[in-house]
This record gives C-alpha cells, sequence and structure tokens, in this order.
C-alpha cells in the first residue's frame, strides 16, 4: 500500500488517500495535459527534486515513480489567484459542484484543489484522464524561481534530498546564519535578514570561499568542497547525528580533514629530509 500512495492532501477519509504515486513515464504526458488544459507552460527545470527523474528500469515501483508532481512557478509571471481561478473553472466544466471543488481544512479532504499558503495542490488526472486515478501536483510558489529549483534538489542513490536539505541547515548554523528554502541564508540575531539568496553567494558561504552553485548539488559534492575546513566536524555534527538516526553513515575516509593533509605533508617532508640525509652521509661516507 506504502508504495502506491503519493501526496496526501486529498483523501476519502483519514487513511484513504485519493492520489497515488505516478510511474515516471507518465510525469511528462500529464505536465502536457496541465499546460495544454490550462495553457501553463511548464517545462523540464521546473519539475523539481525527482519529479519525472527516477528512473531504475531493474529496480521497484518506487525507483521509477514519484510521489507527487512538484511544480516551480514564479508568482511574478502566475499569481496563486490565477491558478485557483484556472483549476476552478475546469471543476466546474467536469460538472463538480462548488461546494466540492476546494478542500477546507481537515473537515473535507475530498475536493479538487487545495489552498496551502505558498502552494497549490491539484488533483490531476494521469495523463488527463481520470481512468489512470489521479497524482497530486503541486503548483510551488515564490518570487526566487532559482532559489527554490536549488533548495529542492533531489538526491543521490546514497543521501537524499532530504538529507541535503538537513545538510543545508547544519552548514548555515555553524556558520551562525539559518538556511530557509524560499529565503535563502538568512541572519538569526538581525530579524532573519536575507544574507545571501544567490547560490553562488550561498555557495561560498556555507561551503567556503571559491565554491560555487555546481558544488551545492548534492551531500557528496558538498562534502568534498569542505575538505580542508578546520571546522569541518562541527559544521557538518548535526548533520551527521540525524544520518546515525536514520542508519546512514558517513565514511570518515571519504574527506580528508585540513590536518590530515598538514600531516601527509609533514611525513613528505620528513621522508624527503631523510633521504636526503642519507644520501648526504653516503656521500662522507665514499
Amino acid at each position: 500500500m506504502m508504495l502506491n500512495e503519493g501526496g496526501n492532501v486529498f483523501k476519502q477519509d483519514d487513511t484513504t488517500p485519493i492520489t497515488q504515486r505516478i510511474a515516471t513515464a507518465d510525469v511528462q504526458p500529464t505536465i502536457d495535459w496541465l499546460n495544454s488544459t490550462f495553457g501553463f507552460k511548464f517545462v523540464d527545470e521546473d519539475m523539481l527534486g525527482t519529479t519525472g527523474k527516477k528512473n531504475k528500469p531493474d529496480g521497484s515501483f518506487e525507483e521509477n515513480s514519484s510521489g507527487d508532481i512538484d511544480l516551480n512557478v514564479d508568482s511574478r509571471e502566475l499569481p496563486k489567484e490565477e491558478i485557483i481561478a484556472k483549476l476552478t473553472a475546469w471543476c466546474q466544466k467536469q460538472g463538480i459542484p462548488d461546494l466540492e471543488i476546494m478542500n477546507k481544512g481537515r473537515t473535507f479532504t475530498q475536493g479538487w484543489v487545495a489552498n496551502a499558503g505558498l502552494q497549490v495542490h491539484f488533483r490531476t488526472p494521469i495523463r488527463g484522464d481520470v481512468k489512470n486515478g489521479f497524482v497530486q501536483t503541486d503548483f510551488m510558489l515564490t518570487d526566487n524561481p532559482a532559489l527554490q529549483r536549488g533548495a529542492k534538489r533531489g538526491g543521490t542513490e546514497t543521501f537524499t534530498g532530504a538529507d541535503r536539505a538537513v545538510l543545508l541547515s547544519s552548514l548555515a548554523r555553524g556558520r551562525g546564519y539559518k538556511f530557509s528554502p524560499t529565503k535563502g541564508v538568512v541572519d538569526p540575531n538581525n530579524g532573519d535578514a536575507v544574507v545571501a539568496n544567490d547560490w553562488d553567494e550561498i555557495a561560498e558561504i556555507l561551503l567556503g570561499k571559491g565554491a560555487r552553485e555546481t558544488d551545492t548539488h548534492t551531500v557528496e559534492q558538498m562534502l568534498a568542497k569542505l575538505k580542508g575546513d578546520p571546522n569541518y566536524e562541527q559544521l557538518i555534527g548535526p548533520w551527521k547525528e540525524t544520518m546515525a538516526k536514520a542508519g546512514k553513515e558517513v565514511p570518515e575516509a571519504q574527506v580528508e580533514s585540513l590536518a590530515d593533509k598538514q600531516l601527509d605533508r609533514i611525513k613528505q617532508l620528513s621522508g624527503s629530509l631523510l633521504n636526503r640525509s642519507v644520501m648526504i652521509s653516503g656521500a662522507f661516507n665514499k
């Protein structure tokens, strides 16, 4: 049952979801239907996280499907009110009674549209046909699509997108800041004032001088970029604790600390000096 469940905003009752997971092969056709039906213009880069990207032919259905469709929405170009109006108009054309279109908190969850702050949820027919069942589409609104796209990246086989989000937060706290997926790096000592909301700037703050946006794409890339930081263990400490609770190990050999580098350098110099002494001694003994 768990493998078939998707987003859980729309439910028959407290335990029975109306929506389901969507196979990777069905994601693009469903987005094409949304675009053609409602006049949207969503493209591949608007699919957040692992939406439409999980593809492991020799794996399980879960490894070849998404729990929902997460779409990056620039609220300056497509306001929430416009999305709700278009979805509502479609529902009315389908003969759905007005009182059954919108979810109403926990009292009515069998609707088709749900207004949830910076998100709008839609009970979407897979491939545009109700006979295929429904997937939950999340229209995720932001006035900084590039920031949200970076904040909602998917993960790797070892560390998920959620693991990456925890690492971003851990690094931000270690630097004296907080990380917000909607605002960027903020200063908690100054009313959460935005310090950086551009990913190149965020990378330098969290990972160190010279880091760029591409260094933040995965947990593995961030750990690699942090090599040599004298505060490495403190920076990733909270994240490591979270990983340990989840049964995930962070191989120490995966990261070479500054101390390790200095020790290696000392060994190299010691070896060079020893070899030089031997050579000199040999010359005198001739």
